[in-house]
């Protein structure tokens, strides 16, 4: 992967990983739909993001 991308990526992810610790509000690594709520993109993909339907979002359900 050219250098460019590769920090482009971890830069997008650095703000994935800020968006999900702001949203979160009760702190305990996941976000519902109600804290999902908070930001258009999620709520509008929610279950697309949540794979495996545990009705949740975890960090690694935004990579």
């Amino acid at each position: 992967m050219p250098p460019a991308l590769a920090r482009e990526q971890e830069h997008h992810q650095r703000r994935m990983d800020d968006l999900f610790r702001r949203l979160d509000r009760n702190g305990d690594g996941r976000l519902d739909r109600q804290e999902a709520g908070g930001n258009r993109y999620l709520q509008r993909h929610f279950d697309r993001l949540d794979r495996d339907g545990k009705g949740y979002l975890v960090p690694a359900d935004l990579r």
